[in-house]
């Protein structure tokens, strides 16, 4: 057999022969290695492929190019993240990141309101824009157990690299965790210019505009990226725009979860929990888990994580890291938070996971997200009824707005955790169904549409001098209220307003509550 020497990149050797599509990944540095020439027969769906293949350490190799076209794939090297692509190439549009999704704002056309009707008063509940990481924990406790690996002579060149990469991230993090991002800033500032444009009409000088935020320091942002887009839409429109935020523990609209004492016992130990907890650590996820973290550590370092020897903590001391499963799950974290700080650096975790693998971690964020904030199990609907409060105080504040006609709009900005239970409330489709099996989930509920990054619900509120008619937007494009209309997207308002006022009676809510009426029933009920 000959011996020859030839130049080859190490993302070569990362490619082996397979019978089915795969990503390849590679570091992408070169060096020269003596390879042995050996000529493989490949057949792919009963047809020989051509291709030069050689003899490396016993593993024969062949061209990814040819393997991927034999098999109608595309194939493609991205030099930017030194990767083969075999088949689908991740991009921001499907990127399997579940409810940290940036804002995925497309240009759409509104159907025209009925002959007379002209745009009173918006009523808005957003979340805050694209972000940075909420706190030191996934990034602190995966580079610490990547340094204890390097320390111990059991991490990778790709751990190497890895480690690397996190440390310029959490660089980049320093002083920012929390906060809005570039990229969230401009999701919201353009928002906002869409409602100026789209409304102008309705902001006057003789109407008031309402702001309103949680203590968070990425909702004040929000609102305010809003306000200046709203404002540089509107020209020389002068509008007299009330901004404020909620005190801490006294917002039992935006932030009702800080309140809701039984709710907040069944996030820590409700029945959900360990069904959650059963079917992250099934056959699948523990192969995934491993999986990814063999690219970074020794085999035995792999063992030493699984035995329990690790227990890392974040900036606050709670344990983040203790487990293959929660190790690849940070770092899925990861991926997932560098979407949204494209404006602060070019990070490129997605190299370190398959397709189906972003696939499986997205689903566990949806179950969780499901389960902890949304329709949840038939047995419940706490996770929904904490945000009642909330429900009711968008009747009030519209039927008030109606009567006095002094403002144009009100406009709320929150959570990710007041999105997905008021959807629930709300009965919109695709939101509201409760699911006992956490397999079924994500064939019936999608985080990304229902609470991205900027995720907004408006309701416009239409007049004719007589009647009122209100539209529901979700994402600035237009849905359906769950009950009957001749006029879709328009809507009675008499008709809305009775059908969620007779949910909020169930729950025990009434219109004429008082905040400190809702932060009682939150503590004591919920």
């Amino acid at each position: 057999m000959m011996i020859k020497k030839i130049g080859i990149s190490v993302a070569s050797l990362a490619i082996l022969t397979s019978v089915s599509v795969f990503d390849a990944y590679g570091a992408g540095s070169k060096r020269m290695i003596e390879v042995s020439e050996q000529s493989a027969n490949v057949v792919v769906n009963g047809q020989r492929v051509e291709g030069e293949s050689f003899l490396y350490n016993g593993v024969t190799y062949v061209p990814a190019r040819a393997i991927g076209e034999a098999l109608g794939q595309e194939v493609d090297w991205d030099n930017n993240t030194q990767s083969v692509f075999v088949g689908q190439k991740m991009d921001d549009q499907q990127g399997y990141r579940g409810t940290k999704t940036p804002y995925p704002f497309k240009e759409t056309s509104y159907t025209k309101a009925p002959i007379g009707y002209e745009p009173i008063f918006i009523n808005y509940i957003g979340r805050h824009g694209s972000r940075h990481l909420s706190s030191s924990k996934y990034d602190k406790t995966l580079f610490e157990l990547l340094d204890i690996a390097e320390k111990d002579g059991q991490i990778t060149n790709l751990g190497k690299e890895l480690k690397k990469e996190i440390g310029n991230l959490m660089k980049v993090e320093k002083d920012h965790y929390g906060l809005l991002s570039t990229t969230g800033g401009e999701e919201l500032k353009g928002i906002g210019a869409r409602v100026g444009q789209n409304f102008k009409e309705l902001f006057t000088s003789d109407k008031k505009v309402i702001a309103q935020a949680t203590f968070k320091d990425r909702t004040p942002q929000s609102r305010d990226q809003f306000i200046d887009g709203l404002k540089e839409s509107l020209g020389d429109n002068k509008v007299d725009i009330l901004a404020s935020a909620f005190e801490e523990g006294k917002d039992p609209y935006l932030r009702p979860y800080d309140l809701a004492t039984k709710y907040n016992e069944y996030v820590e130990d409700g029945d959900w929990v360990k069904l959650y907890e059963d079917y992250v650590t099934q056959s699948t996820g523990t192969r995934y888990a491993k999986e990814v973290l063999l690219q970074f550590f020794s085999d035995d370092f792999y063992q030493r994580l699984n035995a329990g020897e690790f227990e890392l903590k974040d900036e606050k001391g709670k344990v983040k890291l203790s487990n293959p499963t929660e190790a690849a799950s940070n770092l899925y974290e990861l991926y997932i938070i560098s979407s949204n700080i494209k404006g602060e650096g070019d990070f490129e975790f997605g190299r370190y996971f398959t397709a189906n693998q972003l696939r499986w971690y997205e689903s566990i964020d949806n179950i969780n997200d499901f389960y902890e904030k949304g329709p949840s199990l038939t047995s419940t609907d706490l996770p929904q009824n904490i945000i009642s409060p909330l429900v009711k105080e968008l009747i009030v504040s519209t039927e008030q707005s109606i009567q006095q006609k002094d403002t144009a709009g009100i406009f709320r900005f929150a959570h990710a955790e007041t999105i997905i239970p008021l959807s629930s409330f709300l009965d919109i489709a695709g939101a509201n169904v409760s699911i006992d099996k956490p397999q079924d989930v994500t064939q019936n509920w999608n985080g990304s549409v229902i609470s991205p990054m900027g995720a907004n619900i408006q309701w416009i509120l239409y007049s004719n001098g007589k009647d009122v008619l209100v539209k529901m937007l979700r994402n600035e494009e237009e849905i359906a209220f769950p009950i009957e209309t001749k006029t879709y997207p328009y809507y009675k308002w008499e008709d809305v307003k009775a059908y969620y006022q007779n949910k909020l009676q169930k729950v025990g809510v009434s219109l004429d509550s008082s905040l400190e009426d809702n932060i009682e029933l939150l503590q004591k009920k919920f």
